[in-house]
Order: C-alpha cells, then sequence, then structure tokens
C-alpha cells in the first residue's frame, strides 16, 4: 500500500519505516498522527475483516487506514470512515483520492456518535484511546460483529477485540498499544495536569483526589533519591503488564510524562523508562505512584542495554519527595506482580456491560466503572 501518497511531506526515506508520525499538535502536543504500522497490522489482524463486511472506522487520520480496510473488504463492502476535524477529513479524501479508494466515505462528525446512517455495521475500529466506550459504538455494532479500540484502563492503553454479545461485549484478543486519546464530547475525564511552564512533564491521572501541581513541580525540581530493586524486566512488560498491574491495584496510580524537543526531554525530571523519537522531539514516560505531595516514579538505568526491547533491564524507584510509605507500596507491588508470575496483558479477558447490568463474579478480576459501561478485567 502506497503510504507515502497518505504522508507527502514525510521523505521516502522514512516513510515505510515502522514509526508514527504525528501530523497534527495543539498547544505543543501531537493530537492526530499517522500510526506505527505494526500495530496496524495488529488491530487490523484483530479485526478479522472478510470481504464485503461494512466497517466504520472512527479517526479517519491520514486516510491510510482506512484505505487498508477498503482493500480487505473489496468493492462488496462499504467503509465509512470519520474524524471530527475537517481538516483532517479534507486531506483524507484528498489521500483516499491520489490512492484509488475514492469510495471510501469520509465525513466529519464526532466519532463518539457513530454514524448512525450506515449502520449496522459488521466491524467497528477506533484509531483513538478511548477511555470508555460509547453506546452509539455498541448499539451500530451488528450481534457478532467485532469492535477493536485502543482501551484506557487508568491510563495503560491495551487494544481489544470485542465480540458483540446480545447484552455486553467479551473480548476475543488484547495486545499492548498507545494512542492519542479521543476528543469531543466523548473524550475521557482523565486529567492532564502541567507541572511547570510548557514543554515541562505532566500528569495523566484518573479520579478526583485532588492534586497540587505546585507542590509535584517542587517535587520534581529537588534532588531524586534512587532506590535500587531486584527486580529487571523487559521494557515490554515495563510498559506493559507491570503498568497495567500497578494501575489496577491502585487508584493514586498515574502516568508522569513530557513530550519537548530531545534536548529539554534528557534534561527533565522526568525518571527514564519507556522512551522513544518521533521526528525532533521525543517524548518520555513513567508509571508512579502519586503521595501527598510528592510521588515515586519507575526508572531504568540510562545505561542498560535494552537491545530490541526484549532484554531484561534492572529497575529502581525514584522517590520525588515521597512519604516512605509509597517508596514500600511501589516495592510490594513489583514484589506482588513478580509472585503472580507476571501476568501477560495478552492473556486478559475484558467484559463490558452496559451500566446498569448485573456483571459476572471472576477469580482474580477488578471491576473498574465507567461513564456508560462497566468492565470486568480478569487475568484468569
Amino acid at each position: 500500500m502506497q503510504r507515502h501518497v497518505f504522508l507527502p511531506d514525510v521523505g521516502i526515506a522514512d516513510v515505510y519505516t515502522d514509526r508514527a508520525f504525528p501530523t497534527k499538535h495543539a498547544d505543543g502536543r501531537p493530537i492526530s498522527s499517522s500510526s506505527q504500522p505494526a500495530i496496524m497490522a495488529i488491530m487490523l489482524e484483530q479485526l478479522a475483516l472478510e470481504p464485503g463486511q461494512r466497517v466504520l472506522e472512527v479517526g479517519a487520520g491520514t486516510g491510510y487506514n482506512a484505505a487498508l480496510i477498503a482493500h480487505v473488504v473489496g468493492q462488496r463492502g462499504h467503509v465509512v470512515t470519520i474524524d471530527i476535524d475537517d481538516d483532517l477529513v479534507l486531506s483524507a479524501r484528498q489521500h483516499l483520492a491520489a490512492a484509488g479508494f475514492d469510495g471510501v466515505d469520509v465525513r466529519c462528525a464526532d466519532g463518539g456518535y457513530g454514524y448512525p446512517e450506515g449502520a449496522p455495521y459488521d466491524r467497528i475500529i477506533l484509531t483513538a484511546s478511548a477511555w470508555d466506550i460509547a453506546p452509539a459504538w455498541f448499539d451500530q455494532l451488528s450481534l457478532g460483529g467485532r469492535l477493536v479500540l485502543p482501551l484506557s484502563l487508568r491510563q495503560v492503553q491495551q487494544s481489544v477485540a470485542f465480540e458483540r454479545h446480545q447484552d455486553h461485549l467479551e473480548s476475543v484478543s488484547v495486545a499492548d498499544c498507545g494512542f492519542m486519546p479521543l476528543r469531543g464530547a466523548f473524550a475521557g475525564p482523565e486529567r492532564v495536569i502541567s507541572l511547570g511552564q510548557p514543554p515541562g512533564p505532566f500528569l495523566l491521572a484518573d479520579g478526583d483526589r485532588p492534586i497540587d501541581p505546585d507542590a509535584l513541580s517542587e517535587a520534581l525540581s529537588g534532588p531524586p533519591v534512587e532506590v535500587p530493586t531486584h527486580f529487571t524486566a523487559t521494557l515490554r512488560e515495563a510498559g506493559g503488564s507491570l503498568s497495567l498491574w500497578l494501575a489496577l491495584e491502585d487508584s493514586d496510580s498515574c502516568l508522569l510524562s513530557i513530550y519537548a524537543d530531545a534536548s529539554v526531554v534528557d534534561g527533565s525530571a522526568v525518571p527514564l523508562l519507556i522512551e522513544w523519537q518521533a521526528g525532533d522531539k521525543k517524548q518520555r514516560l513513567t508509571r508512579a505512584l502519586l503521595g501527598k505531595e510528592g510521588l515515586v516514579a519507575l526508572a531504568r538505568s540510562r545505561d542498560a542495554w535494552i537491545g530490541n526491547g526484549e532484554t531484561p533491564v534492572p529497575l529502581s524507584i525514584v522517590s520525588l519527595r515521597a512519604e516512605p510509605e509509597l517508596v514500600e507500596r511501589m516495592q510490594s507491588y513489583l514484589l506482588a506482580w513478580d509472585r503472580a508470575g507476571r501476568p501477560r496483558t495478552d492473556a486478559l479477558r475484558i467484559f463490558a456491560y452496559p451500566k446498569g447490568q448485573t456483571v459476572p463474579k471472576l477469580p482474580d478480576a477488578r471491576v473498574l466503572e465507567k461513564r456508560w459501561t462497566t468492565l470486568v478485567v480478569s487475568r484468569a
């Protein structure tokens, strides 16, 4: 597929690499991108497309993913793709026409409402992370159909392929992922809290607990205290299985991140755990626990050889003016995660029930109450 047609401003030497490319920014942060081809392939495999199907995509972006979908469903199928930004809709139409896929129906709308005029759909896919499952996606999906979306579980994103049953959705596969959040009326209540002047660090947090940005900014400006642990983890485990364990076990769990020029990120106070380059920008993030005036975060050595991300590296806990109890709590979670066998995220079973329904009681499950649904997340 001609990806360069959908990214005309990216050099031909870069466009066919396995990289995401931000395509639109707001307030110094990317709000739309062309996703990494590897995760696009994973999600399309989760979608299990077949010729002749009707498909709704929420998040048109450049139009590239819609073209891939249209190629699979063929002339007998029908693809509707939605984006909330009229400029992105216009460029997606132009890209699709140039690539020979002008039969894709590109609409400017809030994807949280779906597109009832084209329903029911055999498949629905989101290319932006969702905090909850909007009622329209459930209602507009055929019985037995699939919904694939990056679902945010306390800031840890999982690409979940749900199959629709009569009264609920049930996962058939789960994969680690990272996407920009859904915007519009159905954006999640996750809070983005700036710590200092842009492009300073920021927190992503759920819930309504009081958070003092000034106190946390001051904590980040002080000397960090690094506490070694005897645990090692691959970057895949650190960003997936371990992060999800912390998220599900502790409501004080949050993400600490920074997105800026590479030199700014390299000199920031955000402990190094996960990091990637996007053009001349770099993003660094780590999982943290919030305290009264400070926080503790996971970190890895700057000198550790990470290879392809599958090499285990030593983990440490960085305390930024946090009370000792918080360090002990993080240590206890690391121990519990390790003793549980480091459960893989792709072994999760996730059930989504519209609010008000009775949900099943499953062993070793966590129940997350969302706005429209109740999620049951089971490691068994």
